[in-house]
């Protein structure tokens, strides 16, 4: 029997935040999605990034957790605007952090990146007990926010948990955006538009559909404390598996039974060349694995964009 629960989710109209709270309403929650300025609609909360603690105490007021999605930037615009990164994103979460001492055993799940915050990776898959050496500014305040998290843990007992999802793709993703390169190729090949590739094609992702990191989400809040004795909190999402984008293009090719059209352009500096995250401690933590395959997935994000991008003559 499931038990009506409010959930705060940060976040709440990005690409993963629109998904949860999809999932967490269909399972009969409430939720409060905070929104970045009014005027608000029905279960939505007006609270930034750069409300103050005291908004924060309220919004979370009442709440069985709190999943934190926000963030302003992506890896380009970080690059460009550090300052602005940081004391939006870091700051603004460090606030949240020092409301939750109020209310310590309420669950906080961050969504932090596994695609960023790693770096140049010594081996594949990649742990979590893996070296953080970010290339750029975002996965720099990616680990400035988990390691705050894990410090009021420690300090203060708030119930910080943390999410390293890889490459989330799938329905609802901006594929107008600068992340998501497996729906970005997909909603171009179906519109007849170039590919832009950063580079030769080889750069290895791994890919993981929007379903599965939802799911990995629920678990993650859900959990009881115990599991987490002797360890810290924070836990891989992927697939577990790399792709390529020249594997990308071929499954396109596949999948449309025609040759996409692909502009090659020069690799970027933030950009590792592979990353594949190990994902076995969240199956022992969670006892949660991806139920959809990277193809799977691609065949189902392109029959929903079929319907929503392709108009009939």
């Amino acid at each position: 029997m499931t038990y009506t629960k409010t959930y705060l989710v940060t976040g709440a109209s990005g690409f993963i935040g629109r998904a949860l709270v999809d999932r967490l309403r269909t399972e009969g929650h409430n939720v409060r999605a905070a929104v970045t300025r009014g005027p608000v609609e029905a279960g939505q909360i007006c609270c930034s990034l750069d409300a103050s603690v005291s908004d924060w105490e309220r919004a979370i007021e009442g709440c069985a957790g709190v999943f934190h999605l926000a963030w302003s930037t992506v890896p380009r615009s970080a690059n460009g605007a550090p300052l602005d990164d940081v004391n939006t994103n870091v700051v603004g979460t460090v606030r949240i952090l020092e409301a939750l001492r109020r209310y310590p055993t309420v669950p906080f799940v961050f969504a932090s990146s596994g695609g960023t915050v790693y770096g140049e990776s010594l081996e594949i898959p990649i742990c979590e007990s893996h070296p953080l050496r970010p290339m750029g500014v975002y996965g720099a305040s990616k680990v400035a926010a988990e390691n705050y998290a894990m410090a009021y843990r420690r300090q203060w007992g708030v119930d910080a948990r943390v999410l390293r999802v890889s490459n989330p793709f799938g329905p609802g993703q901006n594929i107008q955006g600068q992340l998501g390169a497996a729906s970005i190729f997909a909603a171009r090949a179906l519109m007849n538009e170039p590919i832009e590739i950063w580079g030769g094609g080889e750069t290895v992702r791994d890919y993981v559909y929007i379903d599965d990191v939802v799911e990995a989400f629920i678990l993650m809040m859900t959990r009881s404390p115990d599991a987490f004795i002797g360890i810290e909190p924070i836990l891989n999402v992927g697939a577990g598996k790399g792709v390529s984008l020249n594997d990308v293009v071929r499954l396109l090719n596949n999948i449309l039974s025609r040759r996409v059209q692909v502009i090659h352009r020069s690799a970027r500096k933030f950009d590792v060349d592979i990353n594949v995250l190990d994902i076995s401690l969240a199956g022992r933590v969670l006892r949660w694995m991806p139920a959809t395959t990277f193809e799977e997935g691609m065949r189902k994000h392109i029959r929903y964009m079929q319907d929503v991008l392709v108009k009939p003559v």
